[in-house]
């Protein structure tokens, strides 16, 4: 048994228009997720906080209180990046290794990225 299927030309338009609108959404969303962001009042708290705090963060103990500052100033700001930085950095401070190191130098990137510096 054939089917024969016609579309005529006005679904199939209406079906490349809708794919190339969706397709156009995810492209912004993915830009906008990648922004640095803006540094507002809990985001430079956060980051100065991470920087004062991260050279003494020697211990297990001292990684986690560091991390639970961080996030809960960090909780409060705007820019999406550093707040994941700042989750990135508590889910690995119970780590203590490259996790850890390599979280911190991924904060402190996108502190800067958005605008952030060492006072």
């Amino acid at each position: 048994m054939k089917l024969n299927l016609k579309l005529s030309k006005r679904p199939m338009m209406i079906a490349a228009v809708a794919v190339l609108a969706m397709g156009a959404v995810m492209v912004s969303r993915s830009s906008h997720d990648d922004s640095a962001g803006s540094l507002d009042d809990a985001a430079n708290r956060a980051c100065s906080d991470f920087a004062a705090g991260y050279p003494q963060a020697r211990t297990k103990t001292a990684r986690l209180a560091l991390a639970d500052r961080v996030t809960a100033s960090s909780g409060r700001t705007g820019n999406r990046q550093i707040s994941q930085r700042a989750v990135d950095v508590g889910r690995t401070a119970d780590d203590g290794s490259t996790a850890w190191r390599d979280s911190a130098e991924a904060l402190t990137t996108a502190c800067r990225a958005a605008g952030w510096q060492a006072a």
